[in-house]
C-alpha cells in the first residue's frame, strides 16, 4: 500500500490530488488546492481536506510538477499567490527539499479586473442616512411642502419672541445634520441619533 501525505505536507493552500466518497471503488482522483483540514491528525487511508470548490475526499499524493519546477498556490480568499521553487541541490544541506516563497498581491497584477480606486476621498456626509419619517409630528406637514412656518402664536408675540403674560417657551434649534428637523434640545440630540443609527 502506498503511504498518503502527512499532516506536515498537507496544509491550506497545498495543491493535493484527492479520492473524492463516490469514487473510492475506483480510486479516481482528483487535483485542487486545500481550503480547510476536516482531519486533526494523520489516517491510514489518507488526511481528509476540503478543497477551495468545495469538494471533500481523501489525500493521495502532492500534486506538482515531476521536474521540481515551480508550483503555483493561489490562496482561498484569492489574494496571494504564492509561487513555491524546489531546487534539486538544497536537499541535502538540510534534509529535505528547501522551498523559497514569493509573494505578490495579484490585485496589482496585469489585467485583473475590478473598479479602480477612488481619485478622490470619501467625506464623512457620504455615510449619513436621512432621517427616518415617523408619523405626523407638529411640523412634518410643512416640512414636506417646504413652505416657512408661521403660527399664529409667532405673529402675536412680536419679532422678540416674548410675551410679558405668558412664559417664554424652550429655545428650538434647527437639525446641523439635515436641516429640516426643530425642536428643543432633548428632541434634537433625539433626531440627530437617528441619522446615525443603522
Amino acid at each position: 500500500m502506498p503511504s498518503v501525505p502527512t499532516t506536515r505536507e498537507v496544509v491550506s493552500g497545498a495543491l493535493v490530488n484527492i479520492v473524492l466518497k463516490d469514487d473510492q471503488p475506483t480510486g479516481r482522483t482528483v487535483q485542487g488546492a486545500v481550503s480547510h483540514l476536516l482531519t486533526r491528525g494523520n489516517h491510514p487511508r489518507g488526511i481528509k481536506v476540503r478543497l477551495s470548490d468545495g469538494r471533500v475526499g481523501r489525500v493521495q499524493s502532492m500534486a506538482g510538477t515531476a521536474s521540481g519546477g515551480s508550483l503555483t498556490q493561489v490562496q482561498p480568499d484569492g489574494n496571494m499567490e504564492v509561487t513555491t521553487e524546489a531546487r534539486p541541490g538544497d536537499a541535502s544541506l538540510h534534509g529535505g527539499a528547501t522551498k523559497y516563497h514569493h509573494y505578490h498581491d495579484i490585485r496589482t497584477a496585469q489585467g485583473s479586473e475590478g473598479p479602480p480606486p477612488p481619485t478622490q476621498p470619501i467625506g464623512l456626509d457620504a455615510y449619513i442616512k436621512p432621517a427616518k419619517k415617523r408619523g405626523k409630528g407638529k411640523r412634518a406637514g410643512n416640512a414636506t411642502t417646504g413652505t416657512p412656518t408661521s403660527t399664529a402664536d409667532d405673529t402675536l408675540l412680536g419679532s422678540s419672541g416674548c410675551d410679558a403674560g405668558q412664559p417664554s417657551e424652550p429655545e428650538e434649534s434647527a437639525c446641523p445634520v439635515c436641516g429640516d428637523f426643530t425642536g428643543d434640545a432633548a428632541a434634537l440630540a433625539h433626531h440627530v441619533q437617528s441619522h446615525f443609527d443603522d
